[in-house]
């Protein structure tokens, strides 16, 4: 008689060998459909798939929305430890290998958890008030962008640092990767420094790019310019619905139901209506685009995970995230994640093994940007420099520091809750921050980098502004907690929303009007949302020029103009042709030249063409240009000077 196998072997064997034969098939799968949608140009669904794939394999979130948004926290440090791989490897950024990757992985997972693909389908009306506002952020944000180039460029031309940004992204497009990996070739392209600056926004950019058109390889430079902008559009629209998620996850059960309505207003009125559309108009690219992983970083380290190996998987991403996007928000988020360590330090030991993956996965990749751009932003320095940036609404900013604190501190309910307990350390931390960039910069309010750490508060306090519903009578917040009724409390919310919202649209503009300001005194949202702060001429200056001198010949062209708006229009001008141009590191000391007086004088005009290194275009509709380059060539007729007349009101 023969012998029986052991039930337990038996069970295992049967149990892996259909895993394994289904994983087979699986990773089969997954190269296959990447290669299908390739072939018939529709690889924009592959994002999604591997978006839902993603939400599917994990178990962490009570509604739809909350698996969705835990899911892209996970892939936005997958894109991070992704990007690495990406710029060495010999496929760089083409859309088939790294979907395949990507479906591979999950497969993979899928094999070694045991996991099934399961979503949930529950939706909360909070879930509505989200997703509607988000949707209704992304139309008024993307409606002026989204004509055409000279339409993006009308919005984005005034801020310097977006063509530096748009050059970035467009060398990485070039190159298919991590600009760092090619420092060298980037001398030309780019301004000395910025091939070593963080790149995570421009890389998913990039990478995003390549899969809506289907291959890395498309377009002119304006038309890359023009997506470039829609993209980063998006991302803000993306932020604000990440702020807005990170609130309510951070307020709990308080903020489920139609209560959410007034702090989705809140976040809504300063990020769209206030002084989130100044950010975005400068052209603050990585800053945009870090606040929505922050803010998650905020909420998921303030009121973890239910799933613990969850929890440490997604606030290593969001930490990687964070650092390869604009990693100075982490100087002051580092009390906080080591405030969040010793809280979770029982959990981080009883899952250690997950504990140590993440530290020897994600501590190199938080790590990568900081050191390769150790040589540019080590010094104190760099952070009491000035720069074009917005001062900050404080009038508007200080009253809701006020009430979030007062939630946090007088309600016994905050008081009591690790959740707002840790929220407390995030504005205390980031208070402080703040107060020290502002001594360290001699108490000017208009510095560079305390600005920008204002922006950062800003964050923190919206990720916060759950709290002041900690303020409202208990009374007036029971019917929001009655189960099964989707219209309780609906109408006071709505009211209450409506009046943050119309506030907002009458009082968020700028405290202390400077030359970007709104017209007429309003906020900047609704001026940007009537496309009233706009420079139509600049960006109409621009395009023309480039359109008729599509190509770079060795040239650097300089825009050099008289009229209406004629400072911003030779200097800015100039820097965006050069990145359009790809010669911005060749072409930057000739915008400096034009930056200080917009109008030279002849024997300065003369002095810049004989002293220059490179043969120099004027694009010009001053007499006074082609008289001293007609005086020159007299003078010295092998010299290489060009005029391109070009009519400017």
């Amino acid at each position: 008689m023969p012998a029986q196998a052991e039930p337990g072997r038996a069970s295992a064997g049967r149990g892996w060998l259909p895993r394994t034969r289904i994983a087979l098939v699986g990773v089969v799968v997954a190269w296959v459909v990447p290669l299908a949608t390739h072939l018939v140009g529709f690889d924009v669904l592959l994002p999604v798939l591997v978006w839902i794939g993603t939400a599917s394999l994990l178990r962490t979130g009570r509604t739809l929305i909350d698996r969705l948004v835990i899911a892209f926290a996970v892939l936005s440090g997958g894109v991070s430890l992704g990007a690495l791989l990406f710029s060495v490897w010999p496929w760089g950024l083409e859309p088939v290998p790294v979907a395949g990757t990507a479906f591979t992985t999950l497969v993979l997972v899928a094999a070694v958890t045991g996991r099934r693909p399961t979503l949930p389908t529950r939706i909360d009306p909070s879930d509505v008030v989200l997703v509607g506002a988000s949707a209704v952020a992304a139309v008024l944000i993307l409606r002026p962008l989204a004509p055409s180039p000279t339409a993006a460029l009308k919005v984005l031309a005034l801020g310097e640092d977006g063509a530096r940004h748009f050059g970035i992204f467009d060398n990485i497009y070039r190159v298919g990767g991590l600009l760092p990996f090619h420092q060298p070739e980037m001398a030309v392209p780019l301004q000395a420094g910025f091939a070593t600056y963080p790149q995570g926004a421009h890389v998913t950019f990039a990478l995003i790019n390549n899969f809506v058109h289907s291959g890395s390889s498309y377009g002119t430079p304006l038309t890359r310019l023009h997506n470039f902008a829609l993209l980063y559009g998006l991302s803000l629209a993306l932020s604000i619905a990440c702020v807005m998620w990170s609130a309510r996850w951070v307020g709990g059960q308080r903020l489920r139901g139609w209560a959410f309505l007034p702090v989705a207003a809140i976040v809504t009125g300063f990020l769209f209506f206030g002084d989130g559309i100044p950010i975005f108009t400068h052209g603050f690219v990585s800053e945009v685009a870090v606040f929505g992983p922050f803010a998650l970083l905020i909420a998921v380290l303030s009121r973890p995970l239910s799933d613990p190996r969850e929890q440490i998987v997604t606030a290593a991403a969001l930490l990687c995230t964070v650092s390869m996007t604009y990693y100075l928000f982490l100087l002051s988020a580092s009390v906080a994640v080591v405030i969040w360590a010793v809280g979770y330090r029982r959990q981080l030991l009883r899952h250690w093994r997950w504990t140590l993956g993440a530290i020897l996965v994600g501590g190199p990749v938080a790590l990568f940007a900081p050191l390769i751009n150790l040589r540019q932003a080590s010094s104190v320095k760099q952070l009491t420099r000035d720069g074009g940036v917005e001062a900050m609404n404080v009038i508007l900013l200080s009253g809701l520091l006020a009430v979030v604190l007062l939630g946090l501190v007088v309600r016994r309910t905050a008081r009591r809750s690790p959740a707002w307990r840790m929220m407390l350390a995030w504005v205390i931390s980031s208070v402080a921050y703040a107060a020290v960039l502002y001594a360290a910069t001699n108490g000017s309010a208009t510095r560079y980098y305390y600005e920008k750490s204002l922006h950062e508060l800003l964050v923190v306090l919206l990720v916060g502004a759950g709290a002041t519903v900690l303020l409202v009578p208990a009374a007036l917040r029971a019917p929001h907690r009655r189960r099964g009724r989707w219209l309780a409390g609906l109408i006071p919310s709505a009211a209450v929303a409506a009046v943050l919202l119309v506030g907002a649209i009458f009082f968020a503009g700028p405290a202390n009007p400077g030359f970007r300001h709104p017209p007429n005194d309003r906020s900047w949202g609704e001026a940007y949302a009537r496309d009233l702060n706009n420079f139509i001429q600049p960006a109409n200056a621009i395009v023309r020029t480039f359109q008729k001198l599509p190509t770079n010949d060795g040239y650097v062209t300089v825009l050099y103009v008289n009229g209406r708006h004629d400072a911003i229009t030779t200097y800015n001008g100039t820097l965006w042709l050069s990145v359009l141009y790809n010669n911005h590191g060749r072409a930057w000391p000739d915008t400096i030249w034009v930056l200080p007086t917009p109008t030279k004088t002849d024997a300065e005009l003369e002095q810049f063409i004989r002293d220059s290194p490179d043969p120099v275009r004027f694009v010009t509709n001053a007499p006074s240009v082609s008289r001293v380059v007609a005086h020159i060539r007299q003078t010295d007729p092998g010299i290489r000077v060009e005029v391109v007349p070009i009519t400017y009101p």
